[in-house]
């Protein structure tokens, strides 16, 4: 069910390419949320202009996460 797939870590999900479904704690946290969505993929599709998108490893991703004391 889709409804269980909406976690504490993953409160956006994006259904077959089709829509954005977006959980909050209120009405103005699931907007920005979405917002952040909306312009990280501007962002990608903008970068393809520039190159090839180079996506970063796991190791990255967690140095990025100790650096912001995300995990």
């Amino acid at each position: 069910m889709l409804a269980d797939m909406f976690k504490e870590d993953t409160p956006i999900i994006m259904v077959e390419n089709d829509c954005i479904i977006v959980t909050g704690n209120s009405l103005i946290n699931a907007f920005d949320r979405l917002e952040v969505a909306e312009y990280t993929a501007k962002a990608i599709i903008a970068s393809k202009a520039l190159g090839d998108v180079v996506k970063i490893d796991n190791e990255k991703i967690e140095d990025i996460k100790k650096a912001f004391n995300l995990a």
